[in-house]
């Protein structure tokens, strides 16, 4: 069978967040659980790829960052546009916490990963998980 297309990438903190999203899914749910939750997660994904320009804003969570945000199950996927068919994922983020707090107290940090992977797409180095 061959690997799902992907049209997102994820910057270093999101990968963090989706690895410690998995410990703990694991732990608490099982192995079968958690497959399902992640193609979940990888179907929302590409769901915000397609359709970004249908997605309504939510400006009280997000404020005045320019991400976007959207919700599959238990967290938000915070992301921005690339083009018309991908996106670059910033974080994951259950939705029980204060994400606005989140995205202040980050706020410099991601806008570093967003632009060191804007250049790297703008060499033609696209990062790995971008294929």
């Amino acid at each position: 069978m061959a690997a799902r297309k992907k049209s997102y990438i994820l910057t270093a903190t999101a990968e963090n967040d989706f690895r410690q999203a998995k410990r703990w899914s694991l732990s608490r749910w099982g192995q079968e659980q958690t497959k399902k939750y992640f193609s979940d997660l990888h179907d929302g994904a590409e769901y915000i790829a397609r359709n970004q320009p249908s997605q309504t804003e939510k400006r009280e969570l997000v404020g005045d960052t320019g991400l976007g945000i959207y919700s599959v199950r238990e967290h938000y996927i915070i992301y921005e546009p690339v083009d018309e068919h991908s996106i670059i994922i910033v974080s994951l983020i259950r939705q029980s916490r204060d994400v606005p707090a989140i995205l202040r107290a980050n706020h410099y940090m991601f806008r570093r990963e967003l632009k060191e992977i804007r250049q790297m797409i703008t060499q033609g180095r696209l990062p790995h998980l971008f294929s």
